[in-house]
């Protein structure tokens, strides 16, 4: 009896093992393939709708859902991304003398620099804090685009990952599904109501970036209107489409409308472009949570933290995985309560 007992413990010792042995050896990997899962999981009853209408080619409908989300979504977002990193670039990457001497001749002018003697400030000293801003930036800007060149590889293959992740999840998420099922230690209502929280959890964070985006949006384009800035309608959608990227968001376009304000000499205009552009940002922070928790049952403060640490573990994709991660754990004390 004791050896069987051993037996089972070694047994048991030995699965684990390998278990955590290909989880350690995949790690890398696994954030685009989670991010494909989840993806699947909100197209999946697209699916089953599109695959009565194929007729005798219905064994297509994974292939033709995967394609239309890479057209639909991913080609137009790496788009966006590419350009605004080359946007950006151009932008601080242009010959800066003539603003930094239009900069020196403001700071001349009597009235700033009694402005400046009331504050204890000189205009070398603003001279010199401008000219090192625009060194750092200069730095940064270079930094940036440098990762931006080294991430290329790691960026194909997180995308192919995720390509074939999607794929072959639509193709038998069914049959993982039940899988799934048979092997979980729960009973079967417990892990129905595990799948039924993921579910609605992944849905309202795809609500909360859609709602975010178009507030942000809004709000974006009614600041570039109030301070006057050429384009403002075309810079508004840019911002709108913007903020769909995690950590990036209308940052580019708003600091950018900011910059060219202060260079044009509408001080005024930059300071409020600045004011909006910190409030604008600061909206991410209470809509997100709040369609997350209305539309998930999750509290809003376990929201936010679940999208904000999930962005610090897990990258852009933590948006979605975080909130995923705190619904299992909710669902985990729920289940253990009862």
């Amino acid at each position: 009896m004791q050896d069987t007992q051993s037996d089972r413990w070694l047994s048991f010792a030995l699965r684990a093992g390998l278990v955590a042995l290909f989880f350690w050896m995949v790690k890398g990997l696994l954030v685009p393939v989670l991010l494909g899962g989840l993806v699947a999981l909100l197209v999946s009853p697209l699916q089953r709708r599109l695959a009565p209408r194929l007729g005798r080619f219905r064994k297509s409908a994974p292939a033709i859902s995967t394609v239309g989300v890479i057209i639909l979504v991913c080609i137009p977002l790496a788009v966006i991304i590419i350009e605004a990193s080359a946007s950006i670039s151009r932008f601080f990457s242009r010959d800066w003398s003539s603003t930094i001497e239009r900069v020196q001749g403001l700071l001349n002018d009597g009235r700033i620099t009694g402005l400046l003697n009331r504050a204890g400030l000189s205009g070398d000293d603003v001279r010199n804090y401008v000219s090192n801003l625009f060194q750092r930036v200069g730095s940064s800007i270079a930094g940036f685009a440098g990762g931006m060149v080294a991430a290329v590889p790691q960026t194909i293959v997180d995308a192919f990952l995720f390509t074939v992740a999607l794929y072959y999840l639509l193709r038998d998420g069914g049959l993982l599904l039940r899988w799934l099922l048979t092997q979980s230690p729960f009973r079967h209502e417990e892990t129905d109501v595990l799948f039924a929280s993921i579910q609605d959890t992944v849905h309202g964070a795809v609500l909360g970036l859609l709602a975010t985006s178009a507030v942000q949006g809004i709000l974006t384009t009614i600041a570039l209107f109030v301070f006057k800035v050429p384009g403002a309608f075309l810079f508004g959608l840019l911002a709108t489409l913007l903020s769909l990227v995690p950590m990036l968001g209308t940052t580019p376009v708003t600091l950018g409308a900011a910059v060219y304000l202060f260079i044009v000499g509408r001080v005024g205009g930059g300071i409020g472009m600045c004011v909006a552009a910190a409030l604008i940002g600061l909206s991410d922070n209470v809509i997100r949570p709040w369609v997350q928790s209305s539309h998930g049952g999750m509290h809003p403060l376990i929201a936010l933290l679940s999208i904000f640490g999930g962005l610090e573990l897990f990258g852009a994709a933590g948006i979605f995985i975080g909130p995923v991660v705190a619904a299992i754990v909710l669902w985990a004390v729920n289940t253990r309560g009862t």
